[in-house]
């Protein structure tokens, strides 16, 4: 099965009629490549099992329904609406498009890359907690507290090399690419259930410009980035960050500004063309789409083509202390553990 990373819905309200064709066409940008006029909204970031669970084969077409009946369709209703100045969100509106921005988020070819980072960080951390003697005696200890709990049968007591085993077939199953299609599958259905706080209660603000100077939408088109006194940007901000802002294109001529409610200390500026279109294309795995071939456009998008990489230099979760995820991973399973007998 073939899924779009972004919507086809939300991919048409940036594509242009062609007369040779007689279809709606994108202009596709790539890195280092001259614009391309005959990109489709039809097959434009499609992936083949991009949502496919190695472990589940019916878990794709479900997971599909729902994005479709759950969250796009929703906000499809309305998105086209939005490029009018005289549309204004409702309170529904905005509690509809926080799931859809959440789920955008996380369906993009960029934050299915990110997973890998996010089981090496889980093995790197698995390796550390097998170093320690300590810690393996004490969750020995526990699973076999736990299974004289539960009666398991118990020949003799669970020691720190059973632990270890355990462990490292645990990192021997995480280093498989099955796993990691699982693990990032597996996150998506907790962002289908997650609804994010400071977003729902945000600032929802709409940008406008004129089909001259457009904005383009990227194939991973939900970015963040938080504005420094002097005007810099630091892309791949958490949306819990303070003074975070979250910007999402959805036409040619309109854009999303939504400033989640957190703390705010610096000074707010609305952006520019520019810096959204710039942000589109550091976001960009393969490529971003206009409704026009513009020379001016594709200098901008050129010099920031796929430099963030969401887990690596956007969005990166290794400055947390993973030194006790596995230990209390670990002191928590015992239950599903079993001594082998000699």
């Amino acid at each position: 099965m073939k899924s779009h990373t972004v919507p086809r819905f939300l991919l048409d309200q940036f594509a242009y009629d062609d007369p040779i064709t007689k279809s709606r066409r994108l202009w596709q940008y790539a890195k280092g490549r001259p614009p391309s006029r005959f990109a489709s909204p039809t097959s434009a970031t499609r992936i083949d099992r991009h949502f496919a669970d190695p472990a589940n084969a019916e878990r794709e077409a479900e997971l599909e329904t729902r994005l479709n009946e759950e969250f796009e369709n929703p906000v499809h209703q309305f998105l086209g609406n939005l490029r009018y100045r005289t549309f204004v969100l409702s309170r529904l509106h905005t509690r509809q498009l926080t799931r859809y921005v959440t789920l955008l988020f996380n369906r993009s070819d960029n934050r299915r890359r990110a997973t890998r980072e996010q089981v090496a960080i889980a093995i790197e951390s698995t390796r550390a907690f097998i170093l320690n003697e300590e810690k393996l005696s004490r969750v020995a200890a526990r699973w076999t507290l736990e299974m004289i709990r539960l009666g398991y049968p118990l020949e003799r007591p669970v020691n720190g090399e059973d632990v270890k085993k355990s462990a490292e077939t645990m990192i021997a199953t995480m280093q498989t690419e099955g796993h990691q299609q699982t693990t990032y599958v597996d996150s998506m259905e907790r962002a289908m259930a997650f609804l994010d706080e400071a977003l729902d209660n945000g600032q929802w603000n709409v940008m406008h410009t004129i089909p001259d100077i457009p904005f383009v939408i990227g194939d991973a088109p939900v970015v963040t980035w938080q504005r420094l006194e002097n005007g810099t940007l630091l892309y791949g901000q958490g949306f819990a960050t303070p003074n975070v802002e979250v910007v999402l294109p959805v036409a040619s001529t309109t854009c999303l500004h939504i400033l989640p409610a957190v703390p705010r200390t610096l000074q707010l500026r609305q952006p520019t063309v520019e810096e959204v279109n710039e942000a589109q294309s550091a976001f960009a795995t393969k490529h971003c789409y206009a409704h026009k071939n513009d020379p001016v456009l594709n200098e901008i998008l050129q010099r920031r083509f796929g430099q963030s990489r969401i887990g690596v230099n956007a969005f990166s979760v290794r400055h947390r202390n993973y030194d006790d995820t596995m230990f209390e991973l670990f002191m928590s399973g015992g239950s599903s553990f079993r001594a082998p007998r000699r």
